[in-house]
């Protein structure tokens, strides 16, 4: 029952790779371009109400460390509590959601090195009801910008057969923004996925 009861609000999805991405950049101790790697640590800076926050990475061969900016002079009483304790604590979702963030690289003129790893799913619940009509909404992250596929996505993460999943979609029972999916599509960052109700999908996800 409980389970059922989880499933009636929005989930959020995070996708992270498995290998966090490296940045390529100049070693000023090894006098070379090298891989500086996410330490998953945080250098937190707060100047009275003024906040500074930095992902520290360290060089693969020597271990020098370079900071990217996260957060730059901003008024503390403005950053979410949890997010600042987080930082506080080197929380891993925080850095493994920060370390995979393209935009934030952009950002920083960090140049990334090529990403060839797997990748995991860090699940959230949210407070937002799932529509009447759908058995269950996921709020999709992608900040990495890995290449998936939709069907596989959802058959991976909900234990279902690709080809359950594919009578889904051939059914129009997986929707984003109001359009049926197909099987091949990509998954994008801030994609929303609706699957509608069916009493075949309820039975089905309840088995899992």
């Amino acid at each position: 029952m409980e389970e059922d009861m989880n499933r009636n609000l929005r989930k959020l999805w995070l996708i992270v790779p498995d290998q966090l991405p490296a940045v390529i950049r100049r070693c000023p101790k090894c006098k070379e371009k090298t891989e500086f790697q996410n330490s998953g640590k945080f250098r937190v800076n707060a100047n009275g109400k003024l906040l500074d926050v930095w992902l520290i990475y360290r060089c693969s061969h020597c271990d020098t460390s370079w900071n990217m900016t996260i957060i730059e002079r901003a008024n503390k009483e403005n950053i979410n509590k949890t997010e600042y304790e987080g930082f506080l604590s080197n929380s891993p979702r925080l850095a493994a959601g920060y370390g995979s963030d393209r935009e934030l690289f952009i950002k920083n003129k960090a140049e990334i090195a090529e990403i060839k790893t797997g990748y995991h799913i860090l699940e959230t619940g949210t407070v937002e009801p799932v529509d009447e009509t759908a058995y269950m909404e996921i709020q999709i992250k992608n900040p990495s910008g890995l290449k998936l596929r939709a069907d596989a996505l959802l058959a991976g993460e909900l234990k279902v057969s690709r080809s359950q999943i594919k009578k889904w979609f051939d059914g129009g029972l997986v929707i984003s923004g109001q359009e049926v999916l197909s099987p091949g599509a990509k998954v994008v960052d801030g994609m929303f996925i609706q699957i509608k109700k069916e009493e075949a999908i309820r039975q089905e996800l309840l088995d899992v």
